[in-house]
């Protein structure tokens, strides 16, 4: 689902997520990778995020069709592992339910490096930020 935020929103959770990043840096480079193999998977980052907040409700909309169970279940049991980091998971659902405004793929948009203007695609002196 599309989230219309702002740019002050979308600063404030980049500068929390820099924050859970220097405190809790093993959950957070499992985070990072979840990111990827979600965008790698071409899964939307809601399915993601439902599955990891255990809101299976929520990720059942967005859940990929067409996909073999083999594939499901490979992703699932990567989603699993960050459970072995129970200290930086309790902070990371913090995180993302203290910044659900800007919505799960904005979110993940700022855990893979993306800036607030370029996920706003605001226009830059030098270059256009895509």
């Amino acid at each position: 689902m599309k989230m219309i935020s702002s740019i002050q929103d979308l600063k404030k959770a980049q500068a929390a997520i820099e924050d859970f990043k220097a405190n809790y840096p093993n959950t957070f480079y499992r985070l990072l990778h979840l990111v990827n193999f979600t965008r790698q998977l071409q899964f939307k980052y809601e399915y993601l995020c439902g599955l990891m907040l255990g809101n299976e409700k929520f990720a059942a909309r967005f859940a990929p069709h067409f996909v073999q169970r083999s594939i499901i279940d490979l992703y699932k049991s990567e989603i699993e592992k960050i459970n072995k980091h129970p200290q930086g998971l309790q902070a990371l659902e913090q995180l993302m339910n203290g910044h659900r405004e800007i919505g799960y793929e904005n979110f993940c948009l700022l855990v893979r490096g993306k800036t607030p203007e370029e996920i706003k695609g605001i226009y830059s002196k030098n270059k256009i930020l895509s």
